[in-house]
């Protein structure tokens, strides 16, 4: 019998385990944090949500992956057999979360290597992403306790390789320092934008930003000379404010130059998609 320890913040994550605990229910596996947890939901929208004694998800399934929203920051322990970590994960076609296997954590692009022609993105809890298809990865590692929402091309079972693969150094993504940094509202929309989009030169050091209709900031992030990704983030249906974009809502975007210290309308012409969001969109 192993102990796992996963660290769960106040608001939305995504959360997995490398063990079978005995009692595979929810109600069991969180009993003694409940009264913090607000709600779980799996790949295909079941829900555990204590507050009305709702348990569609049932029992925990080996390799997938859970979001959660938490009402403060909470520790859960789980007992349980260690699962292998080559056991099979089937991931369905389009969108899923995926669970991680390894006890350590390696590179996210060792990790899915043998999947990569059925990639299309890897997500962390936090909007990072692994995009092959740009060559961006600001999600570096993989790691235990961590969950991940992942679209594939077509269904299919995975694994993962054995731990011979190579941990990614550490990231630092600059932060930007004149935009603000939204909140994580549990989900979000990527927007690419390749190196060859922008028609006039841009600074390492510059920053985009992203609002909604009203003016409420939902997306920034730093030029840093390369392929970028931008998240942008939704709505929290679980709160009673709007606190991010609604599905089919208008994305307006500012660029601040960081040499003139100014800000600009991003005008933009779309090779793919129109400036409209929708949860999970790229």
């Amino acid at each position: 019998i192993v102990t796992q320890n996963i660290s769960l913040n106040q608001g939305w994550s995504l959360w997995s385990t490398y063990l079978e605990p005995e009692n595979t229910s929810m109600e069991a596996m969180f009993s003694s944090i409940v009264s913090d947890v607000i709600m779980i939901k799996d790949q295909n929208g079941n829900v555990y949500w204590p507050q009305f004694e709702l348990n569609s998800i049932g029992e925990v399934t080996n390799g997938q992956g859970y979001q959660i929203k938490m009402d403060s920051n909470n520790e859960l322990s789980i007992d349980g057999l260690l699962i292998p970590f080559d056991n099979d994960i089937n991931l369905n076609n389009g969108w899923g979360i995926m669970g991680y296997l390894h006890q350590e954590c390696y590179d996210a692009a060792d990790m899915t290597y043998s999947m990569m022609e059925n990639m299309i993105i890897l997500k962390d809890a936090d909007g990072n992403v692994y995009w092959p298809e740009f060559d961006i990865n600001s999600i570096g590692n993989m790691c235990p306790g961590e969950g991940y929402r992942i679209k594939t091309t077509n269904a299919l079972s995975f694994n993962y390789p054995s731990n011979e693969g190579a941990r990614y150094g550490d990231i630092y993504t600059e932060r930007p320092i004149h935009f603000d940094e939204p909140a994580n509202t549990g989900s979000n929309m990527i927007i690419g934008f390749p190196q060859y989009a922008w028609e006039s030169t841009l600074s390492i050091g510059d920053e985009i930003a992203a609002y909604d209709e009203d003016g409420r900031l939902i997306g920034s992030t730093v030029y840093e000379g390369n392929n970028l990704a931008l998240t942008v983030w939704g709505d929290d249906v679980t709160t009673d404010e709007k606190d991010g974009l609604v599905e089919g809502e208008r994305i307006v975007f500012r660029l601040w130059n960081s040499t003139t210290s100014t800000e600009q309308s991003l005008d933009i012409n779309w090779e793919e998609g129109n400036g409209i969001y929708s949860t999970d969109g790229i």
